[in-house]
C-alpha cells in the first residue's frame, strides 16, 4: 500500500502536468521545447516532468547572469542534470549589470530582459518551437499582488498566462503555473532529484522576495489565512473577462478597420464611440499589436491619449515602436514612421 501511495504521489505531478498542456493547448508531441533551468526545485521538476511525459524534443538551457558568485555552480549542476538525461545542453552568459546600466534599468529588470533575449537566441539556434518556464501558482499570487499595489488593469489582473509569443516563431509556456511549490518540492524529494538553493530569494531588497517573505505573510496572518487562494481566483476570473472582453474587441477592429498594410492601419471612429471606452481602447490596442508596437511600453497612459484622439480632444499622439496616431476627419491613422 505504501509503496503504491509513493507512485501515485510521484505520477500526480507529471499526470496534471500533462492536463495542463492539454488544456491549454501549450505543446504538440514532437515539437522541439527549450526547457529554461535555472537549477531550482521548479525548473528541475518542470524538466523532469516532460522528460516522463516523453512527447517533445527536449533541450535545456541555463542563463547565467553574472550576478553571483555561486552561480558557475549552477550553471555546472544543470550542465550534469542534462548530460545525466542525455538532454542536449546550452549554456547563455549575459553581462546583468552592463545591461542595467546601458537601458538604465534596475537589476531585475535588466535580469529578466537579458533572459528572454538569450532564450529567444538559443530557440532561433535549435529552430525551437517553443519555451518552457517553470513558473507556478506562488508565482502567479505574488504577481497578481504585485501589479494590484503598482497599479494595473484587467489585463493586469489575470497575470501570467500560460502560453504568450515569445517572438514571431517561438511560444513561451509555462506547464506549471496550476502547481504549488509545496508539490513541486515533494515530487522533486520522490523521484531522487536535487536542486540548487539561491541564497538571493532571501533578501527582501527585490521586490519579489519582499511581497513573499514578508507582505504575503502579513496578509495571511492578519487579513485572511487564504489571501493566496483569494488572489487566484482574482486572477482566473479576470482572465475570463480578458478573453472575453479580447473576443468582442477583435471584432469590433475588424468593423472599424478601413484600411490595413504593413505601414499604416485607418479605423473609422464611428464604430468605436458607439462602445464602451475600454472596449475602443483595446480594439485599437489589436490594431497596435498587428503592428508589432512593443506591449510592454503601452501602458494605461498611452490609451488615454488615444481615446482622447477618439473624442477629438488631441489631434496627434505619438506612440512606442516609432507608430503615430493621426485624428484625420472621422478616422484614426496609425502609421509607422521610418
Amino acid at each position: 500500500m505504501e509503496i503504491g501511495n509513493q507512485k501515485s504521489q510521484r505520477d500526480r505531478l507529471k499526470i496534471e502536468t500533462e492536463a495542463f498542456i492539454a488544456r491549454h493547448s501549450l505543446l504538440d508531441t514532437g515539437q522541439v521545447v527549450l526547457v529554461g533551468v535555472s537549477g531550482g526545485a521548479d525548473s528541475v521538476a518542470l524538466a523532469a516532468a516532460l522528460r516522463l511525459i516523453g512527447r517533445y524534443d527536449l533541450h535545456i538551457a541555463h542563463i547565467h547572469h553574472g550576478l553571483r558568485s555561486d552561480a558557475d555552480g549552477d550553471a555546472d549542476f544543470v550542465a550534469e542534470l542534462a548530460q545525466r538525461w542525455k538532454v542536449p545542453f546550452h549554456l547563455e552568459r549575459i553581462d546583468t549589470p552592463a545591461l542595467a546600466r546601458r537601458e538604465r534599468m534596475g537589476i531585475e529588470e535588466a535580469a529578466r530582459t537579458g533572459r528572454y533575449e538569450a532564450f529567444s537566441s538559443i530557440a532561433a539556434r535549435i529552430r525551437a518551437d517553443a519555451v518552457a518556464l517553470a513558473h507556478h501558482a506562488g508565482d502567479q499570487v505574488e504577481t497578481v499582488l504585485h501589479r494590484i499595489v503598482r497599479g494595473t488593469h484587467l489585463r493586469g489582473l489575470a497575470g501570467i498566462t500560460p502560453k504568450r509569443k515569445l517572438n514571431e516563431n517561438v511560444a513561451l509556456v509555462r506547464p506549471l503555473l496550476w502547481a504549488r511549490r509545496e508539490q513541486i518540492e515533494q515530487f522533486c524529494r520522490d523521484e531522487g532529484l536535487s536542486w540548487r538553493t539561491d541564497h538571493t530569494n532571501a533578501e527582501t531588497d527585490f521586490t519579489r522576495n519582499f511581497i513573499r517573505h514578508e507582505l504575503l505573510p502579513l496578509l495571511r496572518d492578519r487579513m485572511n489565512v487564504r489571501a493566496d487562494e483569494a488572489l487566484l481566483r482574482l486572477a482566473s476570473a479576470a482572465g475570463e473577462a480578458e478573453a472575453a472582453l479580447a473576443e468582442l474587441s477583435e471584432r469590433l477592429f475588424e468593423r472599424a478597420c478601413r484600411k490595413r498594410s504593413e505601414k499604416e492601419i485607418i479605423l473609422r471612429t464611428a464604430p468605436l464611440k458607439k462602445v464602451p471606452s475600454l472596449l475602443a481602447a483595446m480594439a485599437m490596442r489589436v490594431a497596435l499589436v498587428a503592428m508589432d508596437a512593443p506591449q510592454q511600453a503601452l501602458g494605461r497612459e498611452r490609451f488615454d491619449d488615444l481615446l482622447k484622439l477618439l473624442d477629438g480632444t488631441v489631434k496627434v499622439v505619438n506612440l512606442p515602436g516609432q507608430i503615430r496616431a493621426e485624428r484625420q476627419g472621422r478616422d484614426i491613422h496609425l502609421i509607422r514612421q521610418m
